[in-house]
């Protein structure tokens, strides 16, 4: 697992809503107190150790973060507010691994408050960061390919978890400090649109 976050440790509540689950090309192999993950796309193995075991465990596409936290919490005598920031942090490192995805429901085209809506980067795209210019995004069911500036950049990374519009204008204008807000909330809109029409990023749809 990866190193636990300190005991205290505040979890943002976007992440905290998550679902993960097993990735369809990974397979688990257990051995003792380890266990192998085998990326059957790539060829590539991962080791993983007992805690993160438990917690892949508990995947199933449906269950939140916080919900699995619950689950773990009562099979090792600890609280969920204890074990929660260690499952968020071991969940996004397997994520980045390739080992889990994030299991969302995303949609293209809202039809409410696009303001009320809660965007997300699609979790088949990959992003390559190039120095200070920006990065890459790469949407491997498309084949799209798309060159982003530093601004959009920060978008891409910051929809790692459920975000508004607004949240998003406010996470800029603390990352470009002094960036008129009026600007910055035509950039997010703008770019917004433009994920969302090459499938970058989708609307999230809400759970049943």
């Amino acid at each position: 697992m990866s190193p636990a976050v300190p005991n205290g440790t505040e979890v943002s509540p976007a992440v905290e809503g998550l679902a993960f689950r097993l990735r369809d090309e990974a397979a688990i192999e257990d051995f003792g107190e380890g266990s192998l993950v085998l990326l059957c796309d790539s060829l590539q193995m991962r080791e993983i150790n007992a805690p993160s075991r438990r917690i892949l465990s508990h995947l199933d596409g449906r269950r939140t973060v916080e919900e699995v936290a619950f689950l773990v919490a009562g099979e090792t005598g600890t609280t969920p507010g204890q074990i929660l920031p260690e499952i968020a942090e071991a969940l996004l490192e397997m994520e980045r691994q390739g080992v889990v995805r994030r299991a969302a429901k995303l949609k293209t085209e809202g039809d409410q408050n696009m303001n009320d809506a809660k965007y997300l980067a699609n979790p088949d795209v990959s992003f390559r960061q190039e120095d200070d210019d920006g990065g890459i995004l790469f949407n491997p069911d498309t084949d799209a390919l798309e060159v982003v500036n530093p601004t959009a950049a920060a978008i891409w990374m910051f929809l790692s978890a459920p975000r508004t519009r607004a949240d998003i204008t406010d996470h800029l204008c603390e990352v470009f400090e002094g960036a008129p807000r009026g600007q910055v909330e035509t950039d997010v809109a703008e770019f917004l649109e433009s994920l969302l029409k090459k499938g970058f990023a989708g609307i999230l749809e809400e759970r049943e």
